[in-house]
């Protein structure tokens, strides 16, 4: 029988959802009635958003209590239910296999990361939604699609943002699995980091840089090499960092990945770690993925502006991702550096920053993260992305009923 809960928040609680209540099937045949019978519909994964896109004026619909499954086929692993990282990554690793690349926190689930473009760092590595290689959805009358790369809508289905339906399974490249060192490093300068983007951003399988844009000495490098320790950062000027590590303002407390040592890339390539609360907690984020090209320009703009943003800010972290093909992708067709902002929860200070950094970003096509704070008008966003009318079309076709499309939607994509 179909379970109900109240919606509550997000993750960090800045927002509280406006849906009546949150529907839990308790098996797939629950959830094709339940989709079937619904005017108006959106799935709650794991609520690490910061916005309004997995809300809705109605009910939503989770899928916590469907069954979950882990299933190798071949060098794929398929992934049924509300599977977070955090889970599936042990049980690749007893396979001997590993995925290209993690999130900062491995908490998220698999479906709801890869439908928004969440991503890790590293010059080489694409976003997780990179690794999908086939989706499985169930439409608005509760039939069930299964979209691989092969189908001419696989670069909608694959970062989809709830619009096609409820991801109900995803199938992912794996590699053979890797360890990982990871040391955290202060003292290289900002002009060192600025001057050599893509020889410091592509010094290790994954590098982070974390400023508050004002105090240059504790500006942090995090670099995670996949062929011994990242002594690199040394020779830059980099002083490795002891047992305490702050990220800005961020109060870590016994939470993150161990450093100095080799692991297993899962206990190394995320920030924080699976049995501990990841970052503040307490906060909103922000993102903006500029050209990596431009990242030099783009990143001196908001410097420009950071005394403006500086009461609400808690850190700022830099990344790169790997272009894709994937039609709504912060990362479509272009390598891009990510500016990524962890705020103070204060819904409306952190509004009211938004609008300049986001102009200061405009020159350079910045595209935001789709789950996370942002001001910027859905056309602006749109031009930036050249499959975004293909996008729509698909998402009319599969959903005509407009079953899945909420406010967040409307204002974002014009559906």
């Amino acid at each position: 029988m179909t379970q109900r809960r109240d919606a509550g928040t997000t993750w960090s609680g800045n927002h509280r959802y406006r849906a009546t209540e949150v529907l839990l099937p308790g098996d797939v045949d629950e959830l094709a009635e339940v989709v079937a019978s619904a005017r108006t519909l959106r799935v709650q994964a794991t609520r690490h958003t910061f916005n309004d896109v997995a809300d809705s004026d109605a009910s939503l619909v989770s899928l916590e209590r469907l069954p979950t499954r882990v299933e190798m086929v071949g060098d794929r692993v398929r992934v049924e239910g509300l599977v977070t990282f955090a889970q599936l990554a042990p049980v690749l690793e007893a396979e001997g296999r590993a995925l290209h690349n993690l999130g900062s926190l491995p908490h998220i689930s698999i479906v709801g990361a890869t439908a928004t473009g969440t991503h890790g760092s590293g010059v080489r590595n694409g976003n997780l939604s990179s690794a999908l290689r086939a989706v499985e959805i169930m439409d608005a009358d509760g039939r069930t699609h299964r979209i691989d790369h092969t189908h001419e809508w696989f670069g909608a289905a694959a970062l989809s943002l709830g619009a096609l339906g409820v991801v109900t399974a995803v199938e992912l490249q794996t590699e053979p699995t890797y360890e990982v060192t990871q040391q955290a490093y202060t003292g290289v300068a900002w002009e060192d980091i600025v001057g050599d983007i893509e020889g410091v951003f592509g010094g290790s399988r994954s590098v982070s840089v974390f400023t508050t844009w004002g105090d240059p000495e504790h500006d942090l490098v995090w670099a995670k090499s996949d062929d011994g320790a990242p002594s690199w950062v040394e020779e830059i000027g980099g002083r490795a960092v002891g047992d305490d590590i702050h990220l800005g303002r961020i109060r870590t407390v016994d939470n993150t990945t161990p450093r100095g040592t080799p692991g297993p890339w899962h206990t190394r390539l995320p920030h924080f770690r699976a049995d501990a609360l990841p970052s503040d907690g307490d906060e909103i984020q922000s993102e903006y993925f500029v050209p990596l090209a431009s990242a030099r320009e783009a990143l001196a703009a908001v410097r420009a502006l950071a005394s403006t943003f500086d009461d609400q800010l808690l850190v700022t972290e830099l990344r790169t991702v790997a272009a894709d093909e994937l039609w709504l992708s912060p990362a479509y067709q272009r390598d891009v550096m990510v500016i990524h902002f962890t705020w103070r929860n204060d819904t409306d200070g952190v509004l009211a920053v938004l609008p300049a950094i986001e102009q200061a970003l405009a020159p350079f096509d910045a595209r935001p993260h789709w789950g996370k704070a942002f001001t910027m008008p859905g056309e602006r966003i749109l031009s930036t992305l050249p499959r975004s009318g293909d996008f729509l079309a698909v998402a009319r076709e599969i959903d005509p009923r407009g079953v899945f499309r909420n406010d967040y939607l409307r204002r974002t994509l014009g559906l």
